[in-house]
């Protein structure tokens, strides 16, 4: 994200905040509860409606003006909260001077909830995880992220950073489980980004999500930035190898498998065309999208390392795809694997997070 980005969306965001309270005004006249009530709930849907289509809708208008939709969003939060505070308020006192504590008070919020989003973008860590098994014949630490987006949401100095304080961590081999670029990376971008994790001097493992090939950017964006013959190019040249529908292994007792994604079905294998893997060792599987959940029970691998769901990114999505059984984030037991669904060390398009924290991995592997 740089300086202008950062300046748009403030701006924006002032805009709908202003947007927000003058539509209200004929409203904040009516006392009757009922219609009060209605527009709570009409403004909750809008809410719920501009997270959903963030994340998840696969619309031009949305791609092409997602600062405008992201700044409704952030200042129809703070304004139903702070309808929440006052309705609690005048439960217990009666105040004439209401009208200028819901400005003071959705300001405020408004302030503050854009704020958490840009630094909870911006601050990456690290996540760790203790996995035994009697499989393991020695120890393995294992370094996983997913979901980069590298070139929209975050700094070249925080990324930068991040993959530095990897490197720190000193893992066994790093895996990148997809969508490390999108449709809005420049060539240059994904050049760069490649280039820098080739340089951590640790052996680097990649599948590809569902973004990473720019396979919607002409119909979306009107263009590719990049060729999926010059993304490769750049993945292996920088000494990363890419597991597609094939493993590597790793010592005597460890196998790292890579998925082709879903959204490239004529790509990807069914589970009883996959190599055949060793029954002896423990399996680790890189598939950037968590919910095939027959394929997963079907290959039984240890673990299986996803990304793709961003943990949902906006607030309070998550709580929606909990409601409908997505597997959105953190540990899962599916069949005989276990499996973990990372938040993503950055997000969707924009430089904002409400939901999880931007974070990579840190597995380390215990013999028994």
């Amino acid at each position: 994200m740089d300086l202008a980005s950062l300046i748009r969306l403030i701006i924006y965001t002032l805009a709908a905040c202003v947007l927000t309270y003058v539509v209200q005004i004929p409203f904040r006249k009516i006392e009757n509860r009922f219609i009060k009530a209605v527009l709570f709930l009409l403004k909750s849907a809008a809410t719920l409606f501009l997270g959903l289509a963030l994340i998840a809708f696969d619309y031009k208008i949305i791609w092409r003006h997602e600062y405008a939709f992201a700044a409704l969003y952030l200042a129809l939060i703070p304004d139903i909260f702070a309808d929440l505070f006052l309705f609690l308020f005048s439960l217990f006192r009666k105040d004439s001077e209401k009208r200028k504590l819901k400005i003071i008070l959705t300001g405020l919020l408004c302030v503050l909830f854009t704020a958490y989003n840009i630094i909870n973008m911006q601050t990456i860590r690290p996540d760790f995880h203790t996995v035994v098994s009697p499989k393991l014949k020695q120890d393995h630490r294992l370094a996983f992220f997913a979901d980069l987006h590298y070139g929209s949401a975050q700094s070249q100095k925080t990324v930068d950073a991040a993959l530095d304080d990897i490197a720190a961590q000193d893992p066994e081999c790093l895996l990148l489980g997809g969508d490390i670029t999108d449709e809005n990376t420049t060539k240059e971008e994904m050049e760069y980004i490649y280039e820098k994790i080739g340089s951590l001097g640790i052996p680097v493992y990649f599948v590809y999500g569902n973004h990473d090939r720019q396979d919607r950017a002409e119909a979306k964006l009107g263009a590719r930035k990049f060729t999926e013959k010059e993304l490769e190019a750049a993945i292996l040249r920088n000494g990363i190898t890419i597991l597609y529908e094939d493993y590597v292994k790793i010592g005597e007792d460890l196998i790292l498998l890579g998925r082709e994604d879903p959204s490239r079905p004529d790509k990807r294998k069914a589970v009883k065309d996959l190599p055949s893997l060793p029954e002896d060792c423990y399996i680790v599987s890189i598939d950037h999208t968590p919910y095939q959940n027959d394929e997963i029970e079907e290959l039984k691998a240890d673990l299986q390392l996803s990304g793709h769901t961003h943990a949902a990114q906006f607030f309070p999505i998550q709580i929606i795809y909990k409601i409908i059984g997505l597997n959105t984030c953190g540990e899962y037991h599916i069949g005989e694997t276990l499996l973990y669904i990372t938040p993503g060390i950055s997000g969707w398009g924009l430089p904002l997070k409400s939901e999880g924290h931007s974070c990579y991995e840190i597995f380390d592997l215990r013999k028994e």
